[in-house]
């Protein structure tokens, strides 16, 4: 195996051309770095360096060993950077804006988790389903569902679910388990959004992907009052997997039309280019990103029943 450090001398004197300027600039001998050299040399079988008393060149396989060299020692510096960013203590304030729909139970948890292994962060937490300027509101990261509008923001994707149309036994008694696409449209919906939201689901994906109309019966700007509203037989709701894996388990939600696939939901954190990943703000999209699959696991939603105002037969 090849001496990193022969690697980092024969890329200076490549750089340097010159035995005696990189012998100066790395402060040591230059019978060291002749040395060093030598043995790499021998090491590879080949020569890497065509010497005389005036001038200094690399040879054709020397070429190549000199720009993989670079490249390893760019790796190797990049290692080193991360563990020094490792062992630096995060402190200071963090602010973070959470969409409205994430459930609020596990991103607390979440939050928790990362003040205890982070005590000297005061985290902020907004949830809002605004539009967000981080550097006027004097945001550090906000997490969105995508896609997302073009920007000058700095994009890490958190985690993706997939999507599922799910709906009540009680609901399909009444009205019927739709057998196609089509049949939705006389079918009540419950909408994640709020009443300025289009009552349209984006089934199929690629060029088969259509914009399915359905007849509204509710809106909501919480992912938990949707589930339930569904669990109480009001329509059909088009829910993450994660969402609803407890209650597809008990029959309380029976999944629609699993033959048609739905392109899964993405959630991104954004950051601002200008704080260049600083280190409180890399941890925490690093513990968000860990944890988030666990907390979900961890933390059942649980509401009361949903008084209903009207049939959904009316």
């Amino acid at each position: 195996m090849i001496d990193l450090n022969a690697m980092m001398l024969f890329a200076k004197v490549v750089e340097a051309e010159s035995y005696s300027q990189a012998a100066r600039d790395a402060g040591i001998p230059k019978s060291t770095i002749s040395r060093k050299i030598s043995q790499m040399e021998e090491s590879l079988g080949v020569r890497l360096l065509q010497r005389n008393t005036r001038q200094l060149r690399l040879t054709q396989v020397g070429r190549e060993v000199y720009e993989n060299c670079v490249n390893i020692l760019r790796e190797v510096q990049s290692v080193h950077a991360t563990i020094e960013n490792a062992r630096e203590e995060v402190s200071g304030n963090l602010k973070v804006v959470l969409p409205i729909a994430f459930n609020q139970e596990v991103m607390a948890a979440l939050c928790s988790g990362f003040m205890k292994l982070h005590p000297k962060v005061d985290l902020e937490v907004q949830f809002s389903d605004g539009e967000i300027d981080l550097i006027g509101q004097n945001c550090d990261i906000a997490v969105m569902f995508g896609p997302l509008a073009s920007s000058d923001l700095v994009a890490r994707l958190l985690f993706e679910r997939s999507l599922m149309l799910v709906a009540s036994p009680s609901y399909l008694r009444i009205h019927g388990e739709p057998d196609d696409v089509d049949a939705l449209k006389d079918h009540y919906g419950l909408m994640l959004g709020s009443s300025r939201s289009a009552p349209i689901w984006p089934l199929g994906t690629g060029p088969d992907k259509r914009l399915v109309a359905f007849r509204p019966k509710a809106w909501a700007n919480s992912s938990a009052a949707i589930k339930q509203m569904a669990k109480d037989g009001l329509g059909i709701a088009l829910m993450t997997k994660t969402q609803c894996r407890r209650e597809l388990e008990t029959g309380e939600l029976q999944q629609l039309l699993p033959q048609i696939p739905i392109e899964p939901i993405k959630a991104y954190g954004l950051y601002s280019s200008r704080y260049q990943l600083a280190p409180k703000i890399s941890r925490f999209l690093d513990y968000f990103a860990k944890h988030i699959d666990k907390q979900e696991l961890s933390y059942p939603v649980r509401l009361s029943p949903v008084k209903v105002v009207a049939s959904a037969a009316d």
